[in-house]
């Protein structure tokens, strides 16, 4: 059995400040098929608008709260609410608050940074 350590993990800052960690999937584990990360959005930021050409995705928040943007649609997301995402849907997440928006973002197949097409 192995544990993981989620703030051992590697960290990765994108352009948009938002802070991913990938705790579980193909780069620290056995298994091959999902990734799942912690990703923290700092208060005012937001992702920038992209699709999966591949992976399915979901955003579970965990602390805070956002305005989701899944295709032509904008809805408020909080604390112990989810969003299912399919491949191919344009998407986004803005943290409106004044505190940091924390998630747990699951995808399968796992996370790639080639599976993933952003807006210009």
């Amino acid at each position: 059995m192995k544990i993981v350590t989620i703030s051992n993990c590697k960290q990765y800052v994108a352009d948009d400040k938002s802070v991913a960690t990938e705790f579980i999937g193909p780069c620290s584990s056995n298994l091959k098929n999902f990734s799942v990360a912690s990703i923290t959005i700092p208060p005012g930021e937001t992702v920038k608008k992209h699709y999966h050409i591949l992976s399915e995705e979901s955003y579970q928040i965990i602390e805070g709260s956002g305005i989701m943007h899944l295709d032509d649609e904008e809805r408020l997301i909080s604390a112990g609410q989810a969003v299912a995402i399919e491949p191919g849907k344009w998407h986004s997440i803005r943290n409106n608050t004044n505190s940091d928006l924390l998630m747990c973002v699951t995808c399968s197949p796992p996370w790639t940074m080639e599976d993933q097409i952003f807006e210009f």
